[in-house]
């Protein structure tokens, strides 16, 4: 067998900064975060690249994001989209509905958290870091900087 076979490109794109603009809850396991970054998301990856896919995700303890997907056993995620430009000084702005999730058997199954769950983990914390992380075939993982959403703004909507 070749030795490339197990060789990843690096894709030389430089981490994204994010800047956070608000979290709200859409229904009983689903929040809002909307943010700005100074790099499209969605297109971190070229169509040739064969992309396959990014998430947003959230370290509920700790001072980093999470690298990958299983890396920490409470997390928040979900996938993003774009939002029309507003008054920020970034031209891209992204939502992402995330749930706050245990992982199970090193990643291969979830539960969802339960809103007391979500404050026993966040009551010490003043943040919870995340970060985007795309993938596409062939390419070491995309990661973007990290995202900084304020405990406090959790908490406030877990009680709505």
């Amino acid at each position: 067998m070749p030795f490339f076979l197990g060789c990843a490109k690096d894709h030389h794109l430089p981490p994204a900064e994010l800047g956070y603009l608000g979290v709200s809850k859409q229904s009983a396991n689903s929040y809002q975060v909307r943010f700005t970054a100074d790099a499209d998301l969605l297109n971190i990856f070229k169509p040739e690249d064969s992309p396959v896919g990014g998430l947003l995700l959230c370290a509920l303890a700790g001072d980093e994001g999470p690298a990958r997907y299983d890396d920490e056993r409470c997390v928040a995620t979900g996938l993003i989209s774009s939002l029309a430009a507003g008054p920020t000084a970034s031209p891209f702005v992204f939502h992402s509905s995330i749930m706050f999730v245990e992982n199970l058997n090193e990643g291969r199954s979830q539960r969802v958290l339960q809103a007391q769950e979500v404050r026993e983990l966040l009551g010490a914390s003043e943040s919870v870091p995340c970060v985007y992380r795309a993938t596409a075939y062939g390419f070491n993982a995309y990661r973007s900087g990290v995202l900084r959403i304020p405990s406090a703004d959790i908490l406030r909507e877990l009680h709505k």
